[in-house]
């Protein structure tokens, strides 16, 4: 790929929890049951995760910057327990999330913000909800369903790529951390 004289080459990064492909076939089929006539677009099971720190357009100095950073996070593995339905009415996303946010993830982010920050980026200045986008585009809150609660057991997390292809958004896992 080439590129303009002076042009920088950026990726668009996140970090995440980034589920076993069983766990993220789990997850769609749990939102295709909930939402079996969503007016929208159901997110890939390949492509389900829980988003920890957007980054947006990185360069390959500040990604070194931001692979060292995550590197000296210290966090415990932690049980992630998806127990509800939940909907973000600007974006019109149904999402699956929990009832309790686990102190371990609570510390997680907040390391990896620190270490974003440390290297440049401007940390969310809301705060974290955990959230694991099932749908997008969806017209109307679907309200509050049951939902059987899933476990997930996280043991590490990863930098991730989003990519623009003919056929939609991608993820790609670039790097995982033990926790």
């Amino acid at each position: 790929m080439s590129h303009p004289k002076g042009a920088v080459e950026t990726q668009r990064l996140f970090f995440a929890l980034w589920p076993e492909p069983e766990l993220q076939q789990r997850f769609a089929q749990v939102a295709m049951a909930l939402l079996p006539n969503v007016a929208g677009r159901r997110v890939q099971a390949e492509n389900l995760h829980c988003t920890l720190v957007f980054l947006g357009a990185v360069e390959a100095a500040q990604r070194l910057c931001l692979e060292d950073a995550a590197s000296l996070v210290r966090a415990e593995p932690f049980t992630l327990t998806l127990d509800r339905l939940g909907y973000f009415h600007r974006p019109q996303t149904a999402w699956l999330g929990c009832t309790t946010t686990p102190v371990a993830l609570q510390a997680l982010v907040a390391g990896l913000c620190y270490g974003a920050q440390a290297c440049g980026f401007t940390p969310e200045p809301r705060p974290y909800e955990v959230h694991l986008t099932v749908a997008r585009k969806c017209a109307r809150d679907p309200g509050r369903l049951p939902l059987m609660p899933i476990a997930w057991r996280v043991k590490q997390f990863a930098l991730m790529e989003s990519g623009s292809e003919s056929d939609g958004v991608h993820y790609r896992p670039l790097r995982f951390w033990d926790i």
